[in-house]
């Protein structure tokens, strides 16, 4: 007669007030290795959770400080070749914004040059949403520039015939100057040249612009449109073409930034 194939209940012996059975939830074939048994505490089992991820590989599922599931909506060709992909929601307007005012989801349009861009719709509207137009204009006003003002003016006295004067200004270390204009002004006949250096300390300069003035128009005013960098020189040079000696002047303003 073969073997009876029988089994038995757990029975355990008195424990404090009640009877309990005791069991541990150990690594199959490890159950005393380190870091290989499942841990209670705060009445709250401790394991590791892990999945595959997108290439099959075993993670161990990670959460934020605040206990939400972590997504990487980071692209790398190595280590997140499947970004995390979500739309963007927004909440309603509200002092305590929570989870139940989000409920607002934002549109985007493709683009039509050609590069293949999206984007997302921006409504320019007043701070209680309300359109902008005749009715609702948006008020606007005007600010100090960041930028430093440079407005340096001179005086060359009794320049003779055909003789010249140069009134440097030399951009500010650190900054650029821009917006620039130059002013002359002789009561005779006059030239006036701006010159720009082509470097700092070089002695050369590149003329930008010439103007001459006359009896009817006695002022000429010039500008540049390009930055000049920190060192280098903007020059106006002024030239007597009257027949006896004047005084000749100019101003040279822009913004250093």
């Amino acid at each position: 007669m073969a073997d009876y194939d029988s089994s038995l209940p757990i029975r355990t012996e008195a424990d404090g007030l009640d009877e309990r059975v005791h069991t541990k939830i150990v690594d199959y074939t490890d159950p005393d290795g380190s870091e290989k048994q499942v841990e209670v505490s705060e009445k709250l089992l401790h394991t590791r959770q892990h999945a595959k991820d997108s290439d099959g590989t075993k993670r161990e599922v990670l959460l934020s400080q605040e206990g939400h599931t972590q997504s990487n909506g980071d692209y790398d060709a190595t280590t997140n070749k499947r970004p995390s992909s979500q739309g963007l929601v927004t909440s309603d307007r509200a002092a305590t914004p929570s989870e139940t005012t989000m409920n607002k989801r934002p549109t985007s349009v493709a683009s039509t040059d050609g590069d293949n861009a999206t984007a997302q719709d921006v409504a320019m509207r007043d701070s209680q949403g309300n359109h902008i137009d005749e009715e609702n204009p948006l008020a606007v006003y005007v600010a100090e520039s960041p930028a430093d003002e440079v407005d340096e003016f001179e005086e060359a006295v009794d320049i003779i015939k055909a003789a010249s004067d140069d009134h440097d200004y030399t951009v500010t270390a650190g900054k650029d100057l821009k917006s620039i204009e130059a002013t002359g002004s002789a009561s005779g006949k006059a030239k006036f040249e701006l010159k720009v250096e082509t470097g700092p300390a070089t002695g050369t300069y590149t003329t930008v612009a010439v103007k001459f003035n006359s009896t009817a128009n006695p002022n000429v005013e010039m500008k540049y449109a390009k930055k000049v960098a920190a060192g280098i020189k903007v020059r106006v040079t002024k030239t007597n073409l009257d027949n006896q000696p004047q005084s000749l002047y100019s101003q040279i303003r822009g913004l250093e930034i």
